[in-house]
């Protein structure tokens, strides 16, 4: 056979076969045609436990399960979800919930107060046993009760903007309580229903169930006809399939955006998106609660002094970082909270002076040269790019970075080490982080609370800081904005001790093709991967 008559039959089959994708991802059963959204997501899923969850599951936990309430953080106003109505005492010591009626979980039980109950119960237990998932959330609940069958109360021991917690993305989820015997479970905080719900297992009542799941590869989510709230939205075009496909590497996405394989992307490389708009491809930027932070291992040498971190910081220019690593897509970080976040300060930022770097370099008694670890995350391109600003910079000091990529699991497990074996733990670490509720308390308590070993990458322990953030919690509920004076005052401290900084928050480019429409309302910038399905229209099916 010649060449060009191989190249051909290449070149056929490599048509055929993405036109036979294209329409059988439009297929259900014979005779069914199907409205399918493939939606690229940019990282593997670290698990789908609707109580437990702390991670990049949340893209799928955000369609199939609900929270009491929806929270809008740019209008400040809360909307029903699965609560109706809400209201405290006087004291905000007590909250009640009239819940929705006849609702349904997927797996058809009736979802009433108990199922409230049991899964709130359950990630506030877990995590006062264990230190586990983000069940601080529920810190100020002393008792679920049930009152009726459509009515929970909430006894705590403080003072609460329980609003804020019952609207909370992680550790709010409510799911169906049948899943104690599908699961063979004992009890609701038995292991055994953790890893029966990461096999790939689901009931929540949201408006897409689980049909498949592949952590590493793709996650497929089915319209669940008896959602409550298809009435609301009133979207005849919305997905009836959405497919969340694990694509890490940008090319990737770009690539498979020209194909058409994938409707939405997540992750383009940020020099191709002018290409993409230029053929028709739409794009939605999002200003996101998503930062990058830049930790310091506090716990080792030279990184444990002051002075030697300072020098570090004054030779980082942020509006050079947002040029060079975000392509612009970012806001200059101040201070660890994001621009716009409840308890933001502006003007936390180091300013990028040489001459101030080497002054506090000689202070420290750092001799140069010196040699020093980075740890980033290897698939996001911002952070390889951003690392790699820094070890030049740094080359200025007589500073050497030696440079360690990592998938996000491999960094994490890396970083949590700072705890027990800090001398064996690089000396910066680049994260990311977005809220799991609306509150400072949040990113304070989880990234540089003495107990919060789990996501304190820095190593930082300091009573006073505990106790400042512990009390702002505490006056939510009843003195909110002095509340958000103290946490002010905590991110000063952080700032202070040059313990870590907030690089930048992310403007998220979503590009997407023009047979979907994707109107402001689908997307949140509290948790921006989750879109709400519900109300994209699909065009052109």
């Amino acid at each position: 056979m010649n060449r060009r008559l191989t190249l051909a039959l290449v070149v056929l089959a490599l048509v055929v076969g993405l036109t036979v994708f294209t329409w059988m991802r439009q297929l259900g059963e014979p005779g069914e045609r199907l409205r399918v959204v493939v939606y690229a997501y940019n990282d593997v899923i670290t698990g789908i436990d609707p109580s437990l969850e702390d991670d990049t599951g949340l893209v799928v936990l955000g369609v199939v399960y609900e929270p009491l309430l929806y929270y809008n953080p740019v209008t400040g106003i809360f909307k029903p979800a699965l609560a109706l109505s809400w209201s405290s005492n006087g004291d905000g010591t007590e909250w009640v919930f009239k819940l929705r009626e006849n609702v349904v979980f997927h797996d058809g039980t009736k979802f009433n107060a108990t199922a409230v109950k049991v899964s709130v119960e359950r990630a506030m237990n877990i995590y006062r046993e264990t230190g586990r998932g983000l069940g601080y959330v529920w810190d100020s609940v002393e008792e679920v009760v049930v009152v009726d069958e459509y009515t929970v109360k909430f006894k705590l021991f403080y003072p609460q903007r329980l609003d804020i917690m019952a609207s909370a993305c992680y550790a709010g989820y409510v799911f169906s309580p049948s899943v104690l015997e599908r699961s063979g479970a004992n009890s609701y905080t038995d292991r055994k229903l953790e890893e029966w719900f990461n096999l790939g297992n689901a009931a929540g009542t949201g408006p897409y169930m689980l049909e498949s799941y592949s952590s590493e590869s793709e996650v497929r989510l089915r319209k669940f006809e008896r959602w409550w709230g298809w009435s609301e939205v009133n979207n005849p075009r919305a997905p009836d399939v959405v497919i969340v496909k694990i694509l890490t590497e940008p090319q990737a996405q770009y690539n498979s955006l020209l194909s058409g394989v994938i409707d939405i992307a997540t992750s383009v490389p940020r020099a191709n998106i002018p290409n993409l708009i230029s053929r028709g491809f739409r794009t939605y930027n999002l200003t996101t609660y998503h930062n990058y932070l830049l930790f310091f291992n506090v716990k080792r040498h030279p990184t444990s002094l002051e002075d030697f971190r300072k020098a570090v910081l004054h030779t980082i220019d942020l509006d050079e970082a947002v040029s060079v690593a975000m392509g612009g897509y970012a806001l200059k970080g101040s201070g660890v909270l994001p621009h716009g976040f409840p308890g933001f300060v502006e003007g936390l930022t180091y300013k990028p002076n040489l001459t101030w770097a080497r002054e506090y370099l000689m202070s420290s008694g750092v001799e140069t040269p010196v040699r020093i670890q980075l740890l980033y995350q290897v698939d996001y391109e911002e952070t390889r790019k951003f690392a790699e600003l820094v070890q030049s910079r740094l080359r200025s000091l007589g500073v050497e970075v030696e440079l360690y990529p990592a998938t996000w699991t491999q960094l994490k497990d890396i970083a949590r080490s700072v705890w027990e074996d800090p001398e064996d733990t690089p000396h910066i670490i680049i994260a990311d982080w977005w809220p799991t509720m609306a509150s400072p308390y949040d990113y304070l308590y989880a990234m540089f609370h003495s107990e919060s070993k789990e996501w304190n990458f820095a190593g930082y322990e300091n009573p006073a800081f505990d106790e400042l953030i512990e009390e702002a919690y505490e006056l939510e509920g009843s003195d909110y904005e002095h509340a958000m004076q103290l946490y002010r005052e905590a991110q000063q401290e952080i700032f202070d001790k040059a313990v870590a900084i907030n690089l930048w928050d992310e403007v998220k480019p979503f590009i997407y093709s023009k047979r979907i429409y994707i109107p402001p309302e689908a997307m949140n910038p509290l948790y921006m991967y989750v879109i709400r399905f519900e109300v994209v229209s699909v065009e052109g099916t």
